[in-house]
């Protein structure tokens, strides 16, 4: 909890840090995503890619985003946004490519999403 809203407090005060801010808001996502609070997870997840779109964690925010929604259950969105990364981010890094693959087989994701 501590470290959730130090990551808050700063990303909150210093919105035009490029570099950290995306950082920080990809770790609130993240630390929520383990403890398993999927509706933060998700919020979380949307911010980073929303407020920073070009940030080099925005591949792992978008992996993330769609395997929170996969486990609230809503299995569309997700299967819709892990279809989406590769077309968002062509040059995410493979690692982060393949484990969207992955996620949207074990999740079976219709094949057009895909």
């Amino acid at each position: 909890a501590e470290a959730s809203a130090a990551f808050r407090a700063y990303a909150d005060g210093n919105p035009d840090d490029n570099d950290l801010s995306p950082q920080a808001i990809y770790w609130i996502g993240d630390i929520a995503y383990v403890q398993h609070d999927y509706p933060s997870a998700t919020r979380a997840f949307a911010e980073q890619i929303k407020k920073y779109p070009n940030s080099s964690r925005s591949p792992d925010s978008m992996l993330k985003l769609g395997q929170a929604l996969i486990a609230q259950g809503q299995t569309s969105g997700g299967c819709t946004t892990l279809a989406a990364l590769k077309t968002k981010y062509p040059n995410a890094p493979t690692a982060t490519l393949a484990a969207a693959s992955g996620a949207r087989k074990t999740a079976s994701c219709p094949k057009a999403s895909r």
